[in-house]
Protein backbone atom coordinates (compact mmCIF):
# COMPACT_ATOMS: atom_id res chain seq x y z
CA UNK A 1 0.00 0.00 0.00
CA UNK A 2 1.32 3.62 -1.04
CA UNK A 3 1.46 6.49 1.18
CA UNK A 4 -1.38 7.90 -0.24
CA UNK A 5 -3.73 4.88 0.48
CA UNK A 6 -6.58 4.08 2.88
CA UNK A 7 -8.13 1.29 3.47
CA UNK A 8 -12.02 1.28 3.39
CA UNK A 9 -12.35 -1.70 5.96
CA UNK A 10 -12.97 0.87 8.58
CA UNK A 11 -15.63 4.12 7.64
CA UNK A 12 -14.02 6.82 9.83
CA UNK A 13 -10.95 6.80 11.23
CA UNK A 14 -7.54 8.52 11.31
CA UNK A 15 -6.96 7.90 7.90
CA UNK A 16 -9.82 9.38 6.41
CA UNK A 17 -9.62 12.09 8.75
CA UNK A 18 -6.44 12.58 7.27
CA UNK A 19 -7.97 12.51 3.62
CA UNK A 20 -10.64 15.29 4.44
CA UNK A 21 -8.09 17.41 6.27
CA UNK A 22 -5.37 17.14 3.00
CA UNK A 23 -8.51 17.73 0.72
CA UNK A 24 -9.80 21.02 2.84
CA UNK A 25 -5.93 22.33 2.58
CA UNK A 26 -5.27 21.63 -1.06
CA UNK A 27 -8.08 24.57 -1.09
CA UNK A 28 -6.81 26.53 1.94
CA UNK A 29 -9.58 25.55 4.19
CA UNK A 30 -8.16 24.89 7.77
CA UNK A 31 -10.67 25.21 10.10
CA UNK A 32 -12.10 22.74 12.76
CA UNK A 33 -16.01 23.82 11.44
CA UNK A 34 -14.83 22.76 7.57
CA UNK A 35 -13.24 19.52 8.76
CA UNK A 36 -16.12 18.60 10.95
CA UNK A 37 -18.21 19.62 7.93
CA UNK A 38 -16.31 17.18 5.62
CA UNK A 39 -16.58 14.46 7.86
CA UNK A 40 -20.39 14.60 7.68
CA UNK A 41 -20.02 14.75 3.99
CA UNK A 42 -18.00 11.95 4.34
CA UNK A 43 -19.92 9.65 6.88
CA UNK A 44 -23.26 10.58 4.32
CA UNK A 45 -21.15 10.01 1.35
CA UNK A 46 -20.03 6.50 2.34
CA UNK A 47 -23.38 5.11 3.70
CA UNK A 48 -25.07 6.37 0.43
CA UNK A 49 -21.94 4.94 -1.76
CA UNK A 50 -24.36 2.71 -3.37
CA UNK A 51 -26.84 5.08 -4.65
CA UNK A 52 -24.91 7.76 -6.77
CA UNK A 53 -27.21 10.12 -8.02
CA UNK A 54 -27.63 13.99 -8.18
CA UNK A 55 -29.43 14.51 -5.52
CA UNK A 56 -26.53 12.29 -3.43
CA UNK A 57 -24.07 14.58 -4.92
CA UNK A 58 -26.29 17.53 -3.68
CA UNK A 59 -26.49 15.82 -0.52
CA UNK A 60 -22.48 15.69 0.00
CA UNK A 61 -22.31 19.32 -0.92
CA UNK A 62 -24.71 21.05 1.40
CA UNK A 63 -23.40 18.94 4.43
CA UNK A 64 -19.98 20.03 3.28
CA UNK A 65 -20.62 23.40 3.02
CA UNK A 66 -22.87 24.04 5.78
CA UNK A 67 -20.79 26.76 7.63
CA UNK A 68 -18.60 27.32 5.38
CA UNK A 69 -21.16 28.82 2.54
CA UNK A 70 -24.68 28.19 3.39
CA UNK A 71 -25.79 30.26 0.55
CA UNK A 72 -24.69 28.00 -1.69
CA UNK A 73 -24.78 24.69 0.03
CA UNK A 74 -26.38 21.80 -1.54
CA UNK A 75 -27.48 23.85 -4.63
CA UNK A 76 -26.20 23.98 -8.78
CA UNK A 77 -24.44 26.99 -9.54
CA UNK A 78 -26.25 30.13 -11.08
CA UNK A 79 -23.30 32.12 -12.17
CA UNK A 80 -20.40 31.43 -14.29
CA UNK A 81 -17.39 30.29 -12.55
CA UNK A 82 -13.27 30.47 -13.00
CA UNK A 83 -11.09 26.60 -13.44
CA UNK A 84 -7.25 27.43 -13.22
CA UNK A 85 -8.27 30.62 -15.01
CA UNK A 86 -10.55 29.97 -17.67
CA UNK A 87 -14.26 31.08 -17.33
CA UNK A 88 -16.28 28.14 -17.20
CA UNK A 89 -20.17 29.51 -17.79
CA UNK A 90 -23.50 28.96 -16.84
CA UNK A 91 -26.03 27.63 -19.04
CA UNK A 92 -28.41 25.76 -16.84
CA UNK A 93 -29.47 24.04 -14.00
CA UNK A 94 -30.87 20.88 -16.10
CA UNK A 95 -27.95 21.11 -18.17
CA UNK A 96 -25.37 21.05 -15.44
CA UNK A 97 -27.68 18.29 -12.99
CA UNK A 98 -27.54 15.99 -16.51
CA UNK A 99 -23.86 16.24 -17.14
CA UNK A 100 -23.66 15.43 -13.63
CA UNK A 101 -26.10 12.31 -14.18
CA UNK A 102 -24.20 11.13 -17.25
CA UNK A 103 -20.55 11.46 -16.72
CA UNK A 104 -20.09 11.51 -12.45
CA UNK A 105 -22.28 8.01 -12.54
CA UNK A 106 -20.60 6.27 -15.13
CA UNK A 107 -22.59 6.35 -17.97
CA UNK A 108 -19.97 7.24 -20.30
CA UNK A 109 -16.98 6.03 -18.30
CA UNK A 110 -18.48 2.56 -17.53
CA UNK A 111 -18.17 1.98 -21.52
CA UNK A 112 -14.77 3.17 -21.73
CA UNK A 113 -11.66 0.70 -21.56
CA UNK A 114 -9.80 1.70 -18.56
CA UNK A 115 -9.23 -0.40 -15.60
CA UNK A 116 -10.96 0.69 -12.01
CA UNK A 117 -8.15 2.92 -10.80
CA UNK A 118 -8.26 5.07 -14.41
CA UNK A 119 -12.37 5.31 -14.16
CA UNK A 120 -12.12 6.60 -10.82
CA UNK A 121 -9.53 8.85 -11.70
CA UNK A 122 -11.40 9.96 -15.10
CA UNK A 123 -14.84 9.83 -13.05
CA UNK A 124 -13.60 12.25 -10.73
CA UNK A 125 -12.02 14.93 -13.90
CA UNK A 126 -15.22 14.45 -15.71
CA UNK A 127 -16.52 15.83 -12.28
CA UNK A 128 -14.35 18.91 -11.98
CA UNK A 129 -14.56 19.60 -15.62
CA UNK A 130 -18.83 20.18 -14.84
CA UNK A 131 -17.62 22.06 -12.19
CA UNK A 132 -21.34 22.78 -10.76
CA UNK A 133 -20.66 24.37 -7.68
CA UNK A 134 -20.18 28.30 -7.17
CA UNK A 135 -17.36 26.81 -4.55
CA UNK A 136 -16.59 23.66 -3.08
CA UNK A 137 -15.96 20.68 -6.55
CA UNK A 138 -12.62 20.06 -5.30
CA UNK A 139 -13.57 18.50 -1.81
CA UNK A 140 -17.14 17.23 -3.33
CA UNK A 141 -15.13 15.63 -6.07
CA UNK A 142 -12.38 14.32 -4.06
CA UNK A 143 -14.99 12.42 -1.75
CA UNK A 144 -16.80 10.87 -5.08
CA UNK A 145 -13.33 9.82 -6.63
CA UNK A 146 -12.51 8.06 -3.23
CA UNK A 147 -16.56 6.43 -3.07
CA UNK A 148 -15.80 5.60 -6.43
CA UNK A 149 -12.19 3.92 -5.85
CA UNK A 150 -14.18 2.03 -2.56
CA UNK A 151 -17.26 1.17 -5.25
CA UNK A 152 -14.33 -0.28 -7.44
CA UNK A 153 -12.56 -2.25 -4.90
CA UNK A 154 -10.00 0.15 -4.35
CA UNK A 155 -8.13 1.64 -1.48
CA UNK A 156 -8.49 5.38 -0.50
CA UNK A 157 -6.23 7.95 -2.49
CA UNK A 158 -4.68 10.71 -0.23
CA UNK A 159 -3.51 13.84 -1.90
CA UNK A 160 -1.19 15.55 0.71
CA UNK A 161 -1.08 19.46 0.14
CA UNK A 162 2.06 20.36 -1.55
CA UNK A 163 4.09 18.40 -4.14
CA UNK A 164 1.09 15.28 -4.51
CA UNK A 165 -0.95 18.72 -4.86
CA UNK A 166 0.54 19.81 -8.06
CA UNK A 167 0.70 16.88 -9.44
CA UNK A 168 -2.70 16.07 -8.95
CA UNK A 169 -3.42 19.38 -11.02
CA UNK A 170 -1.83 18.14 -13.87
CA UNK A 171 -4.55 15.57 -14.23
CA UNK A 172 -6.69 18.41 -15.32
CA UNK A 173 -4.37 19.28 -17.78
CA UNK A 174 -4.52 15.89 -20.04
CA UNK A 175 -6.98 15.29 -22.73
CA UNK A 176 -10.77 15.10 -21.34
CA UNK A 177 -13.13 12.60 -22.09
Amino acid sequence: MNRGSIPFSRAMNNNIKKFLRESNAIEGVYSNDALEDAISAWEFAYKNRNNITVDYILGIHKLLMSRLRPDIAGKIRDCDVFIGGERKFFISESLIKGDLMMKVCFEMIAKGNFDKEDKAKQAHIAFEYIHPFEDGNGRVGRILYNIHRLNFGLDAHIIHEGEEQYEYYKWFKQKKI
